[in-house]
């Protein structure tokens, strides 16, 4: 049975809000709760597990400190990630125990941060659709064109792109975070690793399905999985 997370957002500005629902929706790894309300926070911790609560960390009262705390300590709530504006400090809560981002921030960020926070397993054993009938799946590293039967398999570094560029379809991602994310470069490496990279897992995405819904871009260094309608 496949392992499933549940993460819970708490943040009262209803347009972040949902902006974070709409991004980390597309991890599909289990359940997402996006909730604005002290109260049914309270409820909802009282009720179900976490593995990740992201909570704007400026908005917390000492009532809302302390029931975080107690839930942390309860192990009902297995990992905390905050983000706040630097101008308006916060406090109350273990730096220790929180992985922080600064306002403002990009959502891929968040994302980011979400990724490397869930057990790869979680997000690898997903059968994932590029296609109606072209299937990804991560954690055998294999494409499949479920028509033809065509098959590709793909080594560790295309299998980690292809996922990450999935999990961030639509948005447009730096080479530098690509590095980061994959390789763990540092920005200030020149190098052409990843170019090659993405050159023969477009081939491979070919060899199985050559009328391809979506392509892999690169817009003055911008890349992206860009699906033909938002082209």
């Amino acid at each position: 049975m496949k392992e499933k997370n549940t993460i819970l957002i708490y943040e009262k500005d209803l347009k972040l809000n949902q902006i974070l629902k709409e991004q980390i929706s597309k991890l599909n790894t289990g359940e997402l709760y996006n909730i604005t309300d002290e109260k049914k926070l309270q409820n909802l911790l009282e009720s179900i597990k976490v593995n990740i609560l992201i909570l704007n960390l400026n908005q917390l009262n000492e009532n809302i400190k302390n029931i975080i705390e107690n839930h942390k300590f309860n192990k009902s709530i297995n990992n905390l990630l905050g983000y706040y504006n630097k101008n308006y400090p916060y406090s109350g809560i273990n730096e220790n125990e929180i992985k922080v981002l600064e306002k403002p921030f990009k959502i891929i960020d968040i994302v980011n941060k979400i990724e490397n926070l869930l057990s790869p397993k979680t997000l690898d054993n997903s059968n994932i659709l590029l296609m109606n009938h072209l299937k990804f799946l991560p954690y055998e590293k294999v494409l499949i064109n479920l028509k033809t039967k065509n098959k590709e398999h793909l080594t560790e570094k295309e299998n980690k792109l292809l996922l990450h560029f999935y999990i961030n379809k639509n948005i447009e991602i730096t080479k530098n975070n690509l590095l980061n994310v994959i390789w763990g470069i540092s920005e200030n490496i020149n190098t052409h690793t990843l170019e090659t990279h993405i050159y023969r897992l477009k081939q491979k995405l070919y060899n199985v399905e050559p009328q391809l819904s979506f392509q892999l871009s690169n817009n003055n260094g911008l890349y992206a999985m860009q699906f033909k309608d938002d082209l």
